[in-house]
């Protein structure tokens, strides 16, 4: 979904539905996908710290966006 920037194909909705899935994961996947982009949106504007529990994971950027 995110690789196609949410347009598969018919095979791959097809394929999906095939393998058990039903329409309504098909909408679940598009709003946790846009749920994590907000979120990321968001924390990138406001610069949020990384939790400690997950400081080990933290990823830092190379560049510094201005706005």
């Amino acid at each position: 979904m995110v690789e196609q920037r949410g347009n598969p194909t018919i095979e791959q909705f097809e394929d999906f539905i095939v393998a058990g899935y039903s329409d309504r994961d098909v909408l679940e996947i598009v709003l946790a996908i846009a749920v994590k982009t907000i979120s990321n949106y968001s924390n990138h504007v406001v610069h949020t710290k990384v939790d400690g529990a997950f400081q080990a994971y933290a990823w830092e950027s190379r560049t510094v966006a201005t706005v």
